[in-house]
């Protein structure tokens, strides 16, 4: 099942596919989302690549349906690698849920725009439940999106520290 999710930037496409790779970044926009147990596990910023894995534990924002209640625990440990190429202005996302049979595998483009840039993210949630596996994909989906809001909020804030070592 795929979805598609936006968010905006107030710096040049440029310079965010730079805070993209630093470990920094990641680090501290957990930390003010409201993540726990924040671990990097893999950080590769060279040339016009990067690729960056971290794990942490997130809350279930949402309420979850009884069916689905079995499946989703209300602490999930989240192992999300992010890589781009800055050259292209593209990457990918995949998020692996421990304990849980999801995962998440999107693509992420950035362009700019009149007051800064866009990161345009598709992504698809697939679920391994038999019977219930779709339903439970767009409850996970919308929890995703509101924590793609949320992050983007706090990555505002550490962005504008961050994007200054790119500037």
């Amino acid at each position: 099942m795929d979805f598609t999710e936006q968010n905006r930037y107030p710096f040049p496409a440029d310079v965010v596919l730079q805070v993209f790779g630093d470990q920094d970044y990641f680090l501290q926009k957990y930390q003010l989302s409201g993540a726990s147990n924040i671990q990097l596990i893999d950080a590769d910023n060279q040339g016009d690549r990067s690729r960056i894995t971290v794990s942490r534990d997130v809350d279930v924002d949402i309420d979850v349906p009884g069916f689905a209640r079995k499946f989703v625990p209300e602490t999930i440990t989240l192992v999300q690698t992010d890589s781009w190429d800055r050259t292209s202005r593209t990457g990918n996302i995949d998020i692996q849920f421990k304990g849980m049979p999801a995962q998440v595998r999107g693509k992420m483009a950035v362009r700019d725009s009149d007051d800064g840039c866009v990161l345009d993210i598709t992504f698809s949630v697939k679920i391994n439940v038999p019977i219930v596996g779709d339903k439970l994909a767009r409850v996970m989906a919308e929890d995703l999106k509101e924590k793609f809001q949320r992050d983007s909020s706090q990555a505002q804030k550490v962005m504008a520290d961050i994007a200054q070592r790119y500037q």
